[in-house]
């Protein structure tokens, strides 16, 4: 592919949660993986971007200059724009113009590989595209596509309408199919009885790469996963049984998170995480090379909370340790590993580790849970094993051993620790 010129535009506020350079930084990276090759970076700081023109329109007559001086073909801007700023920027620079929304929806739909994947992603892009009909040019190879800019008149910018709300109805009904499938197949990793593993974290951290070290390591059967460093190289999560110490578990390598995912792609980015969900242990992977470890250690926290995953037992891998910004980087009050891909340092004590949380399957506790929740009734006979049960005037009583991962479910109730 042959780059394309580019410019990324930011703008910084008050409120920011991340750096506007680390920002940045990613958006550029996001844009090289697309075919981009970035020629400069603007930046103003508002207290809010503007309506008409998401920045100044002082700093905007400077990116046009730009884009004559350096015959720029592509604007890239940091947040989602909405349908009159994509009007309204493009009458004045006459050049394709690109949100981050859009630019990481391209790169998902370059990159899905399966059927599931490629639904979730059509669904996304027709739900941002809605609002902007008539002024997302299509029919284009690039990535590009022409990009965000003037279409066509009022009569073809409604059919086109209707047209993709019929699009989008089809792929949501193509969907529930296709979720009913995933369903299944988690169910049959549940059926086998083996604890699952999952390495999750931020996008390039080294999750891939983790596991197939792993795999060599213990010379498990199963082709190594794709491993490349890019940003989103894969949307596949791949399941590899391992065994160690005469251990057997399922190590699952998920999808890597990012800052500021698109709106619309939150549903089906999630979807794609549902062996997190149902984890037993999760390794979160950390690249300890990265200048931005907060900020990308944050984002992983904030999606794990999102998943409801958050209670489930967790080792922080510090990854990438051969070359840490830190030698002195822990997590406090958190189970952190040392450990290089390159070196083998920690993999031993990660496999270790590993044996040792998940031989410790279920917690043993005595509950009583009142009758109105029905919910957790629901979950204690399905899931838990009873070794008594007892109808009191105040709810069921159980002594019970439920799996780790779905204690926290019950933990309000448990009578060893509810203080009286």
């Amino acid at each position: 592919m042959i780059d394309l010129k580019a410019i990324l535009v930011a703008i910084t506020t008050k409120y920011d949660l991340y750096d506007v350079n680390y920002s940045l930084d990613e958006l550029e990276k996001l844009a090289n993986v697309a075919g981009y090759e970035v020629i400069n970076r603007v930046t103003q700081a508002l207290d809010k971007p503007t309506p008409k023109t998401y920045i100044g329109s002082g700093k905007l007559d400077e990116i046009r200059m730009m884009v004559e001086f350096y015959n720029i073909e592509t604007v890239i801007f940091n947040d989602e724009l909405t349908p009159a700023q994509i009007r309204n920027i493009s009458e004045i620079l006459n050049v394709d113009i690109i949100d981050r929304s859009y630019l990481i929806l391209k790169i998902f739909e370059l990159h899905a590989s399966d059927k599931s994947q490629m639904l979730e992603i059509k669904l996304a892009n027709a739900m941002y595209m809605l609002p902007r009909i008539g002024y997302l040019s299509v029919g284009s190879d690039r990535i590009g596509g022409g990009g965000l800019t003037r279409g066509s008149g009022e009569t073809e910018r409604e059919l086109n309408r209707r047209r993709l709300i019929s699009e989008i109805h089809h792929l949501q009904t193509e969907i529930m199919k296709s979720k009913a499938t995933k369903t299944n197949q988690i169910a049959r990793i549940k059926r086998n009885e083996l604890p699952i593993v999952a390495l999750v974290g931020y996008t390039n951290s080294g999750k891939s790469t983790t596991m197939n070290t792993l795999l060599n390591y213990l010379n498990a059967s199963g082709s190594e996963v794709l491993a490349k460093d890019q940003l989103f190289a894969t949307l596949s999560t791949y399941n590899r049984k391992l065994t160690y110490n005469k251990t057997d578990f399922m190590l699952v390598d998920t999808i890597g998170f990012v800052s500021k995912l698109p709106h619309n792609l939150i549903a089906s980015f999630y979807e794609t995480l549902d062996e997190v969900k149902n984890a037993d242990l999760i390794i979160h992977v950390i690249d300890s090379s990265s200048k931005y470890i907060n900020e990308e250690l944050m984002v992983v926290l904030e999606v794990l909370h999102n998943l409801k995953a958050n209670d489930i037992p967790s080792i922080f891998l510090l990854n990438k340790w051969d070359k840490t910004i830190d030698t002195n980087m822990a997590i406090p009050g958190k189970k952190a590993i040392r450990y290089s891909n390159k070196t083998k340092e920690g993999i031993d004590e990660l496999l270790n580790s590993i044996v040792e949380e998940i031989s410790q399957t279920t917690i043993h506790a005595k509950v009583n849970i009142p009758y109105k929740r029905g919910d957790l009734i629901k979950v204690i006979e399905e899931r838990a094993t009873i070794n008594k049960r007892e109808y009191l005037d105040n709810g069921t009583y159980y002594d019970l051993d439920i799996p780790k991962k779905l204690y926290y479910l019950i933990k309000d109730y448990d009578l060893d620790t509810i203080v009286n």
